[in-house]
């Protein structure tokens, strides 16, 4: 499966497709015994990494949106696309900010810290202010939409560098600009 997903994480789901003769009972007990022995390593609820397979260092905390919420619209936003512009002086290193038409919560993981927040925009309207990400199963917010995120979910807007943001903008809404 990881030469599909170009990652080590692993989903409940996936895993019951991989071994359908196991029960959910004794799906648990033998991940459970895998995980003692060091064969994976639990992430959160519900998914699992392979510390020896060959994506183990490349795998991002931004991969997991997609297993945590596998039937939710999920992007990044608020202040993880925010710091990666420079429009606030933040580091978001191990952190994602990530909106969601899913639950609220938030993951603390050996990737990172996972923060989903829920958002009742219409999906249509969010795949119209985002943009697929190469490497990872997730879409990022223009910085527009992550500052208005910002701002709708009652974030400290104080971050904010508002003559940096202008400017990052107008610079996102050019041709020349590369996301």
């Amino acid at each position: 499966m990881q030469k599909y997903t170009y990652h080590a994480l692993v989903s409940m789901p996936q895993f019951k497709m991989l071994m359908p003769e196991y029960s959910d009972d004794a799906l648990k007990v033998r991940l459970n015994y895998l995980v003692k022995k060091g064969v994976l390593q639990k992430v959160c609820r519900g998914v699992w990494a392979f510390p020896e397979s060959h994506y183990y260092h490349s795998t991002s905390i931004l991969h997991l949106p997609h297993l945590v919420r596998p039937s939710s619209l999920n992007y990044l936003s608020l202040e993880s696309v925010l710091s990666k512009y420079s429009v606030i002086s933040q580091q978001m290193f191990d952190y994602a900010t990530v909106m969601t038409t899913g639950r609220s919560g938030t993951f603390k993981t050996p990737l990172g810290t996972l923060e989903l927040t829920h958002t009742k925009r219409d999906p249509v309207a969010i795949t119209n202010e985002t943009y697929p990400l190469d490497d990872y199963p997730l879409r990022e917010a223009t910085i527009k939409r992550a500052y208005l995120d910002l701002k709708n979910v009652g974030r400290n807007l104080e971050l904010v560098d508002q003559d940096a943001l202008s400017e990052a903008i107008t610079r996102q809404g050019s041709d020349n600009y590369e996301h």
